[in-house]
């Protein structure tokens, strides 16, 4: 399981430019075209940074959650379906982007993420009394 770190609540949606978009099918009615969401990005600089070696263990068809803005981890976990290259529509600059799928729902024990860590036995050299460390963008850990 991967652990993204999304404290800072970051609208990645908005942050690239995804909208809805429609098109024609063959019959001529419209047909929404939905790709799965953004649930994460990583820049360069994070991409290489020792405290994300991690990221090296980010493959498509591997189980995701992410810590989300109000320090919770999600109860959703996603498959990841795909990293791609896309341009941060502010800065014009280009990170990895990470797609997936919702495959399931579970319960999280804990008001905040450090505590639903712990109480779930979730233990990795990066993060200390269940907190990412500074600079941790995404933890692999084979418990949930």
């Amino acid at each position: 399981m991967i652990y993204f770190n999304n404290l800072k609540g970051r609208d990645y949606k908005r942050a690239y430019g995804e909208t809805e978009s429609e098109t024609e099918n063959k019959t001529g009615n419209k047909q929404e075209i939905i790709s799965d969401p953004i649930i994460f990005d990583l820049d360069d600089n994070q991409a290489i940074d020792a405290m994300n070696e991690d990221w090296k263990q980010v493959k498509p068809g591997q189980m995701a959650m992410v810590v989300d803005g109000n320090e919770k981890l999600d109860t959703t976990v996603y498959k990841v379906t795909a990293i791609e290259r896309k341009k941060d529509v502010a800065t014009h600059t280009e990170s990895f982007i990470v797609r997936g799928s919702a495959i399931s729902k579970l319960p999280v024990k804990g008001d905040r993420y450090n505590i639903s860590f712990m109480l779930h036995g979730i233990a990795h050299k990066r993060l200390t009394d269940g907190c990412f460390q500074r600079g941790v963008n995404l933890i692999a850990s084979a418990v949930y």
